[in-house]
This record gives C-alpha cells, structure tokens and sequence, in this order.
C-alpha cells in the first residue's frame, strides 16, 4: 500500500483560513478614505489659516503705514573699523571687522555716545576669538550673537536691537 491508499475519502477535507473578498476589501479602503478625506475638509473649513483675512484696501494701508513709520524709528550707527590681530598660530595675521549698530531715533544719541565704550568690549571679545572659530561657515551667525550679547550688556537695555556686520576681512 501507498500513502494514496491511506487517504480517507469520506472524511471532510481540512478548510483553509477564510479570505476576505475584494470587494470586501475595496469597500472597506474607500469608507476610509471618505471618513478621512470629510475630516480633513471639515477641518479645513472650521480651522481659519494664519494669514488668510479679508483686508480691504484701508486695512492694507493702515499696515503700510505702520510698517513706514516703524522703518523711520530705525537708525544705525556705524562703528570705525576693527582691525584685530589674530593669535601667533593663525594662518591669518589680521581680522578687519566692520559693524553697524541697529538702535531706535530715541537711542541714537545714546548709541553714538557709547561708541569707545562698544569699541573696547568688542576688541576684547575678538581678540579672545580663535581664527578657527572665524573660518567656520556658521562663524559670522554665532559671532554676530555674541556681539550683540556683549554690546546689550554695555548698552541700556533696548538701545542696540540688531547687530550688522558689513566686512569681515581676514588677511
């Protein structure tokens, strides 16, 4: 006898695990992506999105105005060059460093007067500086933060908002 001959006949075969239909399937994915999708409308519509306002024309002025007459409240003030000399070890013998102050109308004088005061901390803090920490491609950023830092510090609080750097030099 083969194994044929030991097969039963008459007993029930053994059933495979059920399958899903597709349409059962595709049915399900599409009720999804409806419930879905009407969230995602209903909360476009109920959500208001920054910036979208109906201006009229008087709105949009008035905002142009204020933004006019913030620009003329700025005034800079211009430091004298920096020329600092860098380390023994440096590669580069000099750094000239040209910066601009961002202060208000109502600091200006304030600002203009601190200036041997602003010129002493920073050849301090440059002069500490590692030409490595200059050739960094996120040196003028951090340097930029710090100069900023060091000259709040020196300044009354609020006369010097922003720091500019407009040469930066090493030779």
């Amino acid at each position: 006898m083969t194994d044929k001959d030991d097969i039963d006949l008459d007993a029930p075969e053994e059933e495979a695990p059920a399958k899903p239909s597709l349409f059962k399937t595709l049915a399900f994915s599409m009720a999804a992506a409806l419930g879905l999708g009407a969230i995602a409308a209903g909360v476009a519509f109920i959500v208001p999105v920054a910036g979208d306002k109906c201006e009229t024309p008087a709105v949009v002025e008035n905002l142009h105005e204020k933004q006019t007459k913030h620009y003329q409240e700025i005034a800079f003030v211009n430091l004298e060059p920096l020329i600092i000399t860098l380390g023994p070890n440096a590669t580069s013998r000099y750094l000239k460093i040209s910066i601009s102050l961002e202060t208000s109308e109502g600091d200006l004088s304030t600002v203009e007067h601190l200036k041997p005061k602003f010129r002493d901390v920073l050849n301090t803090y440059l002069r500490a500086v590692e030409e490595a920490d200059l050739v960094e491609p996120s040196a003028t950023t951090r340097l930029r933060a710090q100069i900023l830092r060091r000259l709040q510090v020196v300044a009354p609080a609020g006369a010097v908002a922003n720091v500019l750097i407009t040469d930066f030099i090493l030779s």
